[in-house]
């Protein structure tokens, strides 16, 4: 059965009254005793799929450990021109059988109003194996690669960047720099009506409301290890808000294997080191305070490879490329 809720997740599970059967993992015939043996296994897996049900709360930690989940989708509409597809993930148990498919679809027609032509763009980052699977369902523009590049926090403060962050942990004014000044993005000074407006410039989203959102939710618990962070100007003021102008900004929250980082948007090289840097700062000062056990010490961030100068940081800190995506679009390419 499919279930969706009101954070954008759909989500296939096992229906309590009826077990998938797997796959017959050979042709031979059984004899009488591995007959009994497998209805014995039989028995007991029908014994796990009809345990109560506890449903998912749309957080995808609690979607994924749930092991009557087979299939999750996210699906995420902006205004009334875009949406974005994320985090399809099937058991590779039930792969195969039609499911996964289901959900996608169930996906796509959430994200579109009354047809498959009414919104603008719809995209997606596609691992390449399945690249052509999703031109078959429309997506067959592409804009630039993904790629997840890894490293190790502590690392990155105390061996490849010691010195800026020493100055960073000492609330040093880099203003003379740059003409910015690092701070926390629950500052006041920080004016959260520019952020929209700086991630449509480098990605083409036009998302008000969900950046506001998503950075509210790093910028306001740090008791999670949520973390943002902004670069604003010492010079310049943006004229409708008689507010700094912002520079730059990041965020990095934990994850299932590591933190993750994202976005990071800065006006220069310089700016988005600071801005990594401050980040990985706040998170070790954080685990001093209050480890994570479950969360090891590693950022992973994805770049697109069309920006050389963010793609030569990263490889002048030794951060690898560890998965690359395609990003597809269904309809328009934003801007």
């Amino acid at each position: 059965m499919l279930k969706t809720d009101p954070h954008g997740y759909f989500y296939g599970k096992v229906d309590p009254s009826y077990v998938i059967p797997d796959p017959p993992t050979s042709t031979s015939a059984s004899t009488p005793k591995e007959q009994g043996q497998e209805k014995d296994q039989n028995q007991e897996k029908e014994h796990r799929v009809r345990k109560k049900e506890v449903w998912g709360k749309g957080r995808g930690r609690e979607l994924v450990e749930d092991p009557t989940v087979i299939s999750v989708i996210s699906a995420i509409r902006f205004g009334d021109d875009q949406a974005w597809i994320g985090c399809y993930i099937t058991d590779p148990k039930y792969r195969g059988r039609g499911y996964g498919i289901s959900t996608f679809n169930r996906a796509l027609e959430h994200v579109c109003t009354s047809s498959l032509t009414t919104r603008k763009s719809i995209g997606l980052n596609a691992v390449f194996s399945q690249v052509e699977n999703y031109r078959k369902s429309g997506f067959t523009k592409a804009s630039w690669v993904n790629e997840r590049r890894r490293g190790s926090v502590r690392d990155l403060v105390e061996v490849q960047e010691p010195l800026l962050a020493n100055r960073i942990a000492r609330g040093e004014d880099f203003g003379d720099e740059d003409g910015g000044l690092l701070v926390l993005l629950s500052d006041e000074r920080v004016d959260w009506d520019q952020l929209p407006g700086i991630e449509k410039r480098y990605t083409g989203f036009n998302r008000p409301g969900f950046v506001k959102d998503w950075v509210r939710f790093h910028a306001e618990h740090p008791e999670d290890h949520r973390v943002g962070v902004a670069v604003i100007s010492t010079q310049e003021i943006n004229p409708a808000s008689g507010k700094p102008l912002v520079l730059g900004y990041g965020c990095v929250r934990p994850g299932f294997t590591s933190y993750r980082a994202g976005p990071l948007y800065a006006r220069n090289v310089s700016i988005a080191k600071k801005l990594l840097v401050k980040l990985a700062v706040e998170v070790l000062a954080a685990d001093k305070k209050d480890p994570l056990e479950d969360v090891p010490l590693i950022f992973d961030i994805d770049i697109p490879d069309q920006n050389k100068e963010s793609v030569e940081m990263f490889d002048g800190i030794g951060w690898t490329n560890t998965m690359s995506t395609q990003r597809l679009w269904k309809g328009d390419v934003p801007p």
